[in-house]
């Protein structure tokens, strides 16, 4: 197995490094404490119901690399507790030459000055210029926190009957008997979909949201992802 000082040389030499060599450098640069306790106090009050398998706090599943395969909706539900001017960037990621374009989303953020990458899908925390350099980042889309707090208290806003009797209809389908006890279980959940338009704040979502809201704001996050394609 290659370690950290011969990936630096390959690094040096302008060697191209593997996906596994990628991965083990990213997540063998430090980062202060101060960030990571940042992330937890921001985070806090999301909670993550990952459709009937597991569920827990993001960092707790994030951790456990048990977000892999969900990156619209955890990035969306997460940069709603991020300040206004963070973003979602979303686009390719060179991981090697079998795997040059991972179509993906992550979420840029600053902390005193310096800007961040949290990526709670593939388990990675790094700086921005770090994650861009090594991925070799296509960024396809990019919007704001501030956006997509605004699209999703817009949604959860409307009356589930009016305007998400398609939502609801497959969850509906999916469930069948089990319908009613998920209605008793979400109460209050509503479900949130977004247009195939990479440059708009809620992207191939379909997750419930239960919120709870303070002085027009988010301040609790519970979401349930659903696999709405099956």
């Amino acid at each position: 197995m290659v370690g950290i000082n011969e990936i630096i040389e390959k690094i040096l030499s302008k060697k191209e490094l593997t996906e596994v060599e990628k991965f083990k450098w990213l997540r063998s640069k430090k980062i202060d404490a101060e960030v990571i306790d940042y992330l937890a106090t921001r985070l806090e009050n999301l909670y993550i119901e990952v459709t009937g398998d597991y569920e827990g706090y993001l960092l707790e599943l994030m951790n456990c690399g048990k977000l892999e395969g969900w990156c619209w909706q955890t990035t969306e539900s997460a940069i709603v507790f991020f300040n206004d001017d963070d973003y979602i960037e979303r686009g390719n990621l060179k991981f090697d030459k079998r795997t040059p374009k991972y179509y993906h989303s992550w979420i840029c953020f600053k902390h005193h000055q310096k800007e961040y990458v949290l990526d709670p899908c593939l388990n990675l925390l790094c700086k921005k210029e770090d994650y861009s350099r090594l991925f070799e980042t296509e960024v396809l889309g990019k919007v704001s926190a501030r956006a997509v707090k605004e699209e999703l208290i817009r949604q959860v806003s409307v009356p589930p009957k009016e305007e998400k009797e398609d939502e609801y209809s497959i969850i509906k389908r999916l469930l069948g008997n089990k319908y009613e006890a998920y209605l008793e279980k979400n109460k209050g959940e509503v479900v949130v979909h977004g247009p195939e338009n990479v440059n708009t704040p809620l992207y191939r979502n379909g997750a419930g949201y239960k919120t709870e809201m303070e002085n027009g704001k988010v301040k609790k996050l519970t979401v349930h992802y659903y696999i709405t394609d099956a």
